[in-house]
């Protein structure tokens, strides 16, 4: 479901960040629990550099460093606050070991068009974004359409994801709610192929190493630059 020419959204995004958005910091504890458990639980190394696309002010990516796993900060349209120095190199190029991208597909006039951007950076697509209940809730009685702050205008069902899974010739993982993986690899978790979890998944499946928090060094570099003038 989407609307069609929304007219309104100058408006919208006076503010990126709407201010009726109380859930950023705990959506960002989340999500940083969930992609945790999904590198540990997968396939994928946590050794190589990831991208969050659409970052907002970072905060998702500094967590993730914290972590020990080098994610990297790209949003065209809001001010990185808490991630400074470790934007993505930009035209984005190259291949990352995963793209995330959270409470952002809602917000797309054109979804089929980022998400192609998105596939052609990566083999594995990491994504919030509320499903849309069956039937469809009425206009009014359901928070996720953002009525107040007008910036959701597209809106998905498990057969979506479905569709544009196939399209782009990936694999789906979902909970079945909020959260879904797109890879053009079979999806393991814990060494089995999955195309669906539990929406408990958490760090409690971790199978590999717990990698070096990044915050110091971290500290230490941007430091430096500092000092050296840059």
């Amino acid at each position: 479901m989407f609307f069609e020419n929304p007219h309104w959204l100058t408006e919208a995004y006076v503010e990126p960040i709407n201010r009726c958005d109380t859930g950023y910091v705990w959506r960002n504890l989340w999500c940083r629990d969930k992609v945790c458990s999904l590198i540990e639980a997968s396939q994928l190394d946590g050794d190589r550099t990831f991208l969050d696309y659409a970052a907002g002010y970072g905060m998702f990516v500094r967590l993730m460093r914290d972590n020990g796993y080098d994610f990297r900060w790209f949003d065209p349209y809001c001010q990185n606050l808490f991630s400074r120095g470790f934007e993505a190199a930009t035209p984005l190029a190259g291949q990352f070991e995963a793209v995330t991208a959270f409470e952002v597909l809602e917000h797309l006039p054109n979804p089929v068009e980022e998400i192609h951007k998105i596939t052609a950076l990566t083999r594995t697509f990491v994504f919030s974004t509320l499903l849309v209940p069956e039937p469809a809730p009425r206009p009014g009685a359901w928070w996720y359409y953002g009525f107040e702050h007008g910036q959701h205008i597209a809106f998905y069902s498990r057969k979506s994801l479905e569709f544009l899974t196939t399209k782009f010739g990936c694999n789906l993982v979902t909970n079945g709610i909020d959260f879904h993986v797109m890879s053009r690899e079979p999806i393991l978790l814990n060494g089995a192929v999955r195309s669906r979890w539990r929406f408990w998944l958490k760090p409690t499946t971790v199978r590999k190493s717990k990698p070096r928090s990044l915050m110091q060094s971290d500290h230490d570099m941007i430091v430096e630059q500092m000092l050296a003038g840059d």
